[in-house]
């Protein structure tokens, strides 16, 4: 997963009495059917199919395709991805589905050197590899793994002075100013956290540094927190986090010309936006010893870690950082498999990455054993005779954690398709990691997230409700943000998604060891990895097999006016005041409209008339559309005006542009006009 931010961020929305009654939340609506958008003549065929679906996953299938797919480090385009796809490819095959591999080209950047040498006080090489840790046998293979690098990150030979410079924000630099310190020809040594790790470099390159080494601080998820890896689940001191430097361009290629299959012409690698100078992630380990070696003024106090030793920032201590990499054109290998449905002309996608930064034993191997799970057991439930009602593709994407390559192209190749008929998209990335239960979702989605955790086993075998209650009586559903491959679904093409799986401290993210040792710790027994399973398998079955599947648009109203409200109270400004009188109706009569047609969903439904459900479920989805914006917001990659990856703004991604002197009107016009379309 490029960033972690699914399951567990908090987003707190302010209530205005300017805005007042409008609920906080999705409403719950008390006459709700137990199985909503299946008219009752189909009841009994769904509820067999599901006991079937949800009798199939198991902890020993969930160990057996985990130790085919992460017994080796596989990253995106090497000949062990290509066996990852392979394996995917024929056990999907023989669940039954039409499986097949698409292959695309893309750029590939891979380190051919990297050093630290530290020049002074005195002169030695650091040690870049992450250390073999005893019992876990994967950990041994330095040659395999690598050193951990930044993908895509410019190359550079440096000799510098070394400066610490806490997260590297631009109040950071400001403080190191004003105490004299000069960063420019620097190696800065920057923790991880406060912000993107691209940005890191970036505002290092504006301040006239030459290079930036990041570290993850134990202080934010090390053994200050618990006990660290292999004793428990906190990040170790030997660990390094790898991240791409691919933040500020748009998911997916940004060297393509078209759609990048192979042999088509790409844009060189300056098409992609970079920090002008090399960023490489560092263990803990390594920044404790280039920051031991610093003098200079003592750091703020807010500016100290975990190391046990003073911290200052710099001094007279110096060093050498070489990175070098080999940059090509080549070879990524997504497996789309696809399960025929008795009405083709929409679709259920179920997807998660399959490339990794090592072994990828949690990210994403576990995800990818979800949808292994997932198509035997649909397989199962196919040869006793059930069929889906829409047909429903599986997505095992390659090169994500570099730039959500797979998934990205390959919505771009199909968009005319999914616009037409897509239903949803339910993704698997990171689903079983630790003891708490999550969802992400966008609104729409919400009910039949919740229904679902109802009839689904939880690890401990209660109710997955029951589970999920007693670790959160809120039952909360985060929004979808970014950070994996729904991204393309959700913000370039406007489609409802969700994500669910077990979480909790990760110290092993994007590290050395995230392998099948580390299971023991994040998955003992293989529990979660199988409950995980059970529950996407029934809610992509709830959504393929449904008349009208469970997608209501009041829950959406009330999160819009949520974000309305949370935008009326950052200040009086009389600009603001406008933009929410004027929103305000439009919301009112969508809010209205959106009661309206899930009311009607649920009466068609009633009837029993399945075509009538159908055509009901219809309006629903026409309502949705009406944010979609063809030419992309402000002629860019996003899409939609109703989904925003801000985590302080993830709907409505325009509000604040209407604020905009000079184009706020026309956003203004941009967003009534949806509202109209939408209400009509």
């Amino acid at each position: 997963m490029g960033s972690q931010n699914a399951f567990f961020r908090a987003v707190v929305f302010a209530v205005s009495a300017l805005l007042a009654g409008g609920s906080i939340g999705s409403r719950a609506r008390a006459d709700e059917p137990a199985l909503r958008g299946f008219p009752a003549a189909d009841l009994a065929a769904e509820r067999q199919a599901e006991k079937t679906v949800l009798a199939s996953p198991s902890e020993a299938a969930a160990l057996f395709h985990e130790t085919a797919l992460a017994s080796e480090v596989h990253r995106m385009g090497t000949p062990a991805d290509y066996r990852t796809a392979l394996y995917v490819r024929d056990a999907l095959r023989k669940a039954g589905w039409t499986a097949d591999l698409v292959t695309y080209t893309v750029p590939i950047a891979v380190p051919t050197e990297q050093r630290v040498q530290l020049l002074e006080p005195s002169v030695h090489d650091l040690e870049l590899y992450e250390a073999a840790i005893p019992g876990d046998r994967f950990s041994y293979d330095h040659r395999a793994i690598g050193i951990p690098y930044s993908g895509y990150s410019n190359d550079g030979d440096v000799t510098g002075p070394l400066v610490y410079a806490n997260y590297a924000r631009p109040e950071d630099f400001a403080t190191l100013a004003k105490l004299g310190v000069d960063v420019r020809g620097a190696i800065i040594v920057a923790r991880i956290g406060k912000g993107p790790l691209t940005a890191k470099a970036f505002e290092s390159a504006k301040h006239g540094a030459a290079a930036t080494l990041i570290f993850a601080d134990p202080m934010d998820g090390g053994y200050f927190k618990g006990d660290p890896y292999p004793q428990g689940p906190w990040r170790p001191l030997s660990a390094s986090l790898r991240n791409t430097m691919t933040f500020t361009n748009d998911p997916g290629d940004p060297t393509a010309i078209g759609v990048p299959v192979p042999g088509a012409p790409h844009k060189p690698f300056s098409a992609i936006v970079l920090p002008s100078i090399p960023e490489m992630p560092v263990t803990g380990d390594v920044a404790q010893r280039l920051i031991a070696a610093m003098g200079g003024p003592l750091a703020p106090d807010d500016w100290h870690g975990g190391f046990p030793l003073p911290l200052h920032l710099g001094g007279t201590a110096r060093a050498r950082f070489v990175l070098h990499s080999k940059r090509t054109f080549g070879p990524i290998w997504d497996v789309i498999a696809t399960l025929p449905g008795s009405d083709p002309s929409r679709m259920v996608v179920v997807g998660g990455h399959r490339d990794a930064w090592t072994y990828g034993a949690v990210d994403p191997i576990s995800g990818t054993v979800d949808l292994i799970q997932l198509a035997e057991a649909y397989g199962k439930a196919a040869r006793a005779g059930w069929k889906p009602r829409y047909t429903i593709v599986i997505g095992s994407w390659d090169g994500e954690e570099l730039n959500l390559f797979g998934s990205d192209i390959w919505v771009e190749q199909h968009d005319a398709e999914l616009r037409a008929g897509m239903i949803a998209y339910v993704n698997t990335d990171e689903v079983a990691f630790g003891p708490q239960f999550g969802i992400y979702a966008t609104p729409e989605l919400a009910p039949l997230a919740r229904a679902a955790a109802a009839d689904t086993a939880a690890p401990d075998g209660t109710s997955l409700d029951a589970y999920w209650s007693g670790r959160d009586p809120k039952r909360t559903i985060e929004p979808v943000g970014g950070g994996s491959d729904h991204e393309p679904f959700v913000y370039h093409e406007n489609l409802p998604a969700l994500g669910a799986g077990f979480g909790g401290p990760f110290g092993t993210y994007h590290s050395a060891y995230d392998d099948l040792e580390s299971l023991k710790i994040f998955d003992p027994g293989m529990h979660r990895a199988a409950a995980a399973a059970r529950y996407t398998s029934l809610v992509a079955m709830r959504l393929a097999d449904a008349a009208a599947p469970n997608i209501q648009l009041t829950p959406l109203a009330d999160a819009l006016r949520e974000r309305l409200k949370s935008f009326s109270l950052i200040d009086t400004s009389p600009r603001r005041r406008d933009v929410v009188r004027t929103l305000l109706p439009a919301l009112e009569t969508f809010e209205q409209r959106a009661q309206t047609l899930d009311t009607k969903v649920d009466e068609a439904v009633a009837s029993g008339d399945a075509a009538k459900a159908g055509q009901a479920f219809n309006a629903v989805r026409t309502a949705e559309a009406a944010f979609y914006l063809p030419g992309g917001i402000d002629g860019r990659w996003s899409r939609s005006l109703l989904y925003g990856l801000s985590e302080d703004a993830p709907y409505l991604p325009t509000l604040e542009s209407t604020l905009d002197p000079g184009h706020g009107k026309e956003a203004l016009a941009t967003l009534l006009a949806a509202f109209a379309r939408a209400s009509a």
